[in-house]
């Protein structure tokens, strides 16, 4: 077993056969007396022989080029080692191809790997196969590749995105300050004034300070958490593994009418290469890896026969949904274009669908999101987006999360959910001014 360990190096030709089947006259034929005719029989006509086609030498296939890329990598451990930012041990396992020198690379941003934003070390020896990596940023999306240099030049493994635990909250996600707290408390009053099962999460997208109220209750999404499933479909459109048209008018369509069916269509034709659950996994590995730990997508909403875990509910927290969200934003899950390409199919909501986390904004603030609406139990109304403008040359946006569920009357909550808007709207221009 070979290991680098520490800080810096650890760890068959088919014959035809021709048939002739020969067919003659029998010997004693002979001549037949009909009256006074005499008539020799007809001889037996010779059947052409039949011919086999002949199977050509197959030619051999030529053996597969080797391997020259590494598979993986993978990790076997996450954890913190003390209470700091930057005290996560990651230990890193993949399969090396023997074909050169290789290379751990890691990077916060999701961008191919542009030089100067990503971190390495090697060269391994090519028989290498484990990285133990101190000291990583915790709380946060990382990607790792391997990179084997060969005589025939570099062969890149394929990219693992993973999520940093957490090991001192107050560091991960700041403690708002007391402006925050204020409107958490105005929030938490709303709320409370009414008859309505809610739960909000609030998030600076610029400190990323956080306020909620039942932020870590588990929901029932409803199709809000199909976003996340658009998201990983133009993760996909950033790394050129299908063309844009179709999947980009899918996603407008999904958005617009918060289609299911569209949805679904995404996460079996191109998620999941045909297979619907396939898609399914995708999504889940996706949303772990943007820091979504209590989320999980059991089948596409409402589709429930289509199950992976026997049809149990699908699930999300508001504070997952802000991570998400959060990730989003911050242009190193999506590379700044393609952000912004999924904040402005954000923005396609039809009319009648923009009567929650809209409601209270003003002239020149836009808002990207998605909504969620079913019945079980009573009515679930969700919608979950980011509030945001430019300004000065500068960008200024919050994430506002919104779910409801055991309502009564089918659009009850919307008063609720206007005011809510309202409060953190008016908070977040007290706190940075107007578009």
């Amino acid at each position: 077993m070979k290991w680098i360990a520490g800080a810096s190096l650890v760890l068959a030709a088919t014959a035809g056969v021709l048939a002739v089947v020969h067919y003659s006259v029998p010997a004693d034929a002979g001549n037949f007396d009909i009256g006074r005719r005499t008539i020799t029989p007809t001889p037996a006509r010779t059947q052409t022989p039949t011919r086999t086609r002949v199977a050509p030498t197959p030619v051999p296939t030529p053996a597969p080029p080797p391997t020259l890329a590494a598979a993986g990598p993978g990790i076997m451990v996450a954890e913190c080692r003390a209470a700091a930012p930057d005290s996560v041990r990651v230990i890193f396992l993949w399969s090396p191809s023997g074909a050169g020198a290789q290379y751990l690379d890691l990077s916060i941003f999701n961008n191919g790997f542009a030089p100067g934003t990503f971190i390495g070390a090697g060269g391994f020896g090519t028989a290498m196969y484990g990285y133990i990596w101190d000291g990583l940023r915790q709380g946060a999306t990382h990607f790792a590749r391997v990179n084997t240099y060969t005589n025939a030049g570099w062969h890149e493994s394929g990219t693992l995105a993973f999520y940093t635990p957490v090991c001192d909250p107050a560091a991960a996600e700041p403690p708002p300050a007391p402006d925050m707290l204020a409107l958490r408390d105005e929030i938490a009053s709303a709320i409370g004034g009414s008859t309505i099962d809610t739960a909000v999460a609030v998030t600076d997208l610029r400190t990323g300070e956080t306020v909620d109220v039942d932020g870590d209750a588990p929901r029932l999404p409803g199709c809000t958490i199909n976003l996340f499933g658009l998201m990983r479909v133009v993760l996909d459109l950033q790394d050129y593994r299908y063309p844009e048209p179709e999947p980009g008018d899918l996603i407008g369509q999904t958005i617009n009418r918060s289609d299911p069916v569209t949805a679904r269509r995404l996460m079996r034709d191109w998620l999941g290469d045909g297979d619907v659950l396939r898609g399914v996994k995708r999504v889940n590995a996706f949303m772990h890896a943007l820091g979504m730990k209590d989320t999980l997508m059991d089948h596409p909403p409402a589709f429930p026969e289509e199950s992976l875990l026997g049809a149990v509910n699908n699930r999300i927290t508001a504070r997952d949904v802000n991570r998400g969200l959060r990730a989003l934003w911050d242009g190193r899950v999506l590379a700044p274009f393609w952000r912004d390409y999924l904040l402005y199919k954000m923005t396609l909501v039809k009319p009648g669908l923009n009567y929650l986390i809209p409601i209270g904004t003003s002239d020149g603030a836009t808002t990207s999101h998605k909504n969620g609406f079913l019945f079980q139990e009573g009515w679930a109304d969700n919608d979950i987006g980011i509030v945001w403008y430019e300004r000065g040359g500068e960008r200024y946006g919050y994430a506002i999360s919104f779910f409801t569920e055991n309502v009564p009357g089918k659009y009850d909550d919307i008063p609720l959910g206007q005011e809510i808007s309202s409060l953190t709207y008016q908070w977040f221009v007290s706190r940075y001014g107007y578009p």
